[in-house]
Parts: structure tokens; C-alpha cells; sequence
């Protein structure tokens, strides 16, 4: 083989590694999500309240033409709050789904790193067509304040997503 064919047939085969992480990269996100851990959206306002593990979403939304006007907080449980000092990381999620549990898109709502005092969020998102219920994700770490100002990492999430 000549020198440019060679370089030809690494540069092919790169291309087609990337193309393939990049499908299987955007698989992972898709999925589907158990009945018992969807929200109906069917109605157009409604007030609750989600409880995973380590906390909990009081959550309101009004729907109007494709779009979802998301008010709430994030509440810690007293495992964090009482036996942490810091939080870092830490995100929520909003996942919408399709009536089967399929996974239509996702949305941060929450972004946040300190204490793990109560963290409110006001979004409006737009809302897939034909999303009939929705679930919550979320990842952050807990840190313990040792006598050198640094202590135990402790890494929680809750992931619905089969």
C-alpha cells in the first residue's frame, strides 16, 4: 500500500469509531421509564409533590400550547442536611415521556453547589407533543467537613430511566 492510501483507510476508519459513539452516545439518554415512576400531565394545572431517596420536588405547573410553566423547590432529606456541610454538583432533571414510558427529552432544572438549604426553580419549558407524563432525575455529591476543612465524598442520584 502507498503512504496516502494508508492514511486514507486510518482517517475511514476513525470517522466510522466516531459515528459510532456518537449513535451509541445518544442512545443512552433514550429509554423507558417503569408506570409507577411516571407523573400524568393530563391536566392542564396541577400542584404535587415527588419524593425520591435523598429528597423531595414540591412542584406546580400550568400547560398552555405546547409549552409547560414549571414553579417548585428541591428539598434535602435530613440524611443529607444533618449529616453533610456541603453539596456539590448537584442537578435536577425533568424528563418528559410518551405514553408507553419512552423517554422524549430531558431538561435541567436545577444546577446548584453549597449548602442544602431548600432550592426553588421557575421554568418554562417546551413541552413535546406527545408527552403524557413526566419524572424527575438527579446526581450530586455530599461532603463532610472534617477538622482540615475536607472530608468524606458521598455521591447520590436517583436515575428512573430502565
Amino acid at each position: 500500500m502507498k503512504m496516502p492510501s494508508r492514511f486514507l483507510l486510518f482517517l475511514s476508519a476513525s470517522i466510522l469509531c466516531i459515528a459510532a459513539s456518537q449513535i451509541t452516545a445518544g442512545s443512552a439518554s433514550t429509554g423507558l421509564v417503569a408506570p409507577e415512576k411516571c407523573l400524568s400531565i393530563a391536566q392542564s394545572r396541577y400542584s404535587g409533590q415527588w419524593k425520591g431517596p435523598d429528597l423531595t420536588v414540591t412542584y406546580r405547573y400550568s400547560r398552555d400550547q405546547g409549552q409547560m410553566d414549571l414553579t417548585g423547590s428541591v428539598s434535602f432529606a435530613d440524611s443529607l442536611r444533618l449529616g453533610y456541610s456541603l453539596l456539590r454538583d448537584f442537578r435536577l432533571s425533568l424528563i418528559f415521556l410518551d405514553e408507553n414510558g419512552r423517554v422524549l427529552g430531558s431538561n435541567v432544572l436545577v444546577t446548584n453547589r453549597g449548602s442544602f438549604d431548600a432550592i426553588p426553580f421557575h421554568v418554562t419549558l417546551r413541552q413535546p407533543s406527545s408527552a403524557v407524563s413526566m419524572t424527575f432525575r438527579y446526581q450530586g455529591e455530599a461532603i463532610e467537613s472534617g477538622r482540615s476543612g475536607t472530608g468524606g465524598v458521598t455521591s447520590f442520584w436517583y436515575d428512573p430511566i430502565d
